[in-house]
């Protein structure tokens, strides 16, 4: 019975049975005495039931459903031991240089402007739409772009959240539009996290793997976010499917151009 354990990029030390001559990766036969604990710990140098897990899901069928049935002589295959490790991500710098960069990118100005409306009605410095402010409490309304609107009218009702009761009020008030991106930050990663967790995961098992050859930072899993919403984050990382925006803009783009900036996430 061969296991597959993801996402390891070094051999565990001095483990009990090894065998690196796989293409796949060194080889780890289990042991009398050995669970998905110890093993997570041998070579994630983690042994938490986050770190097991990733071990169980990748082997579900093979191991059953109960994951402590591990029997001695199950030769477990580690990949990414004979594969080079991620190229670190060098420091781009601060949380309000990736706003600048972010502002520039959505509003395609090289001094993003805070009262902008595109074609299809997303606003403000990072391009706002309807179903995130509606998310932020910012505005109501039944339908709108995505749920029965073919672009963001801006016909529902808007709540005071902040003193923001029109759009033109959020397009004048550049303080609010920076609060709200920064809710938004902290909605998704929440968002994103919480569907981890029901697999097992959690966002910071991801940071400094590589999805399509970028490398994964924080900093580029919330621009990411911004572009495809916590479902195109958590299908990225859990799937490798890679989704695209409106304008055919991939969420691999955003990954890897907003990848390396300080964040208070951090």
């Amino acid at each position: 019975m061969v296991l597959v354990i993801p996402g390891i990029n070094q051999s565990p030390s001095t483990p009990p049975v090894a065998n690196t001559g796989s293409s796949q990766g060194t080889q780890y036969t289990v042991q009398a005495g050995d669970f998905l604990s110890n093993i997570a710990e041998r070579f994630y140098r983690d042994g938490s039931e986050a770190s097991w897990r990733r071990i169980y899901d990748a082997n579900r069928s093979l191991i059953g459903p109960d994951p402590t049935q591990l029997r001695a002589g199950m030769v477990l295959v580690i990949p990414g031991t004979n594969q080079p490790p991620s190229a670190p991500v060098a420091n781009r710098g601060s949380f309000q240089d990736m706003l600048l960069a972010l502002g520039r990118r959505e509003t395609g100005q090289q001094n993003p402007p805070y009262n902008i409306e595109n074609q299809l009605g997303f606003i403000g410095k990072y391009q706002f739409g309807e179903a995130l402010l509606i998310d932020l409490g910012y505005y109501q309304a039944n339908v709108y772009y995505g749920n029965g609107a073919s672009r963001n009218e801006w016909r529902g009702r808007w709540t005071g959240k902040n003193g923001i009761k029109s759009k033109q009020d959020l397009l004048n008030n550049k303080n609010v539009q920076e609060i709200a991106i920064q809710e938004a930050f902290t909605l998704n990663l929440n968002r994103i996290n919480s569907q981890l967790r029901q697999n097992g995961r959690s966002l910071k098992d991801f940071i400094g793997q590589q999805r399509g050859g970028v490398v994964i930072t924080t900093s580029g899993i919330l621009a990411a976010a911004h572009l495809r919403g916590e479902g195109g984050v958590v299908q990225l990382l859990l799937n490798n499917q890679v989704s695209q925006d409106e304008n055919g803009t991939s969420i691999l783009a955003y990954l890897r151009e907003f990848g390396g900036f300080r964040t208070p996430f951090d």
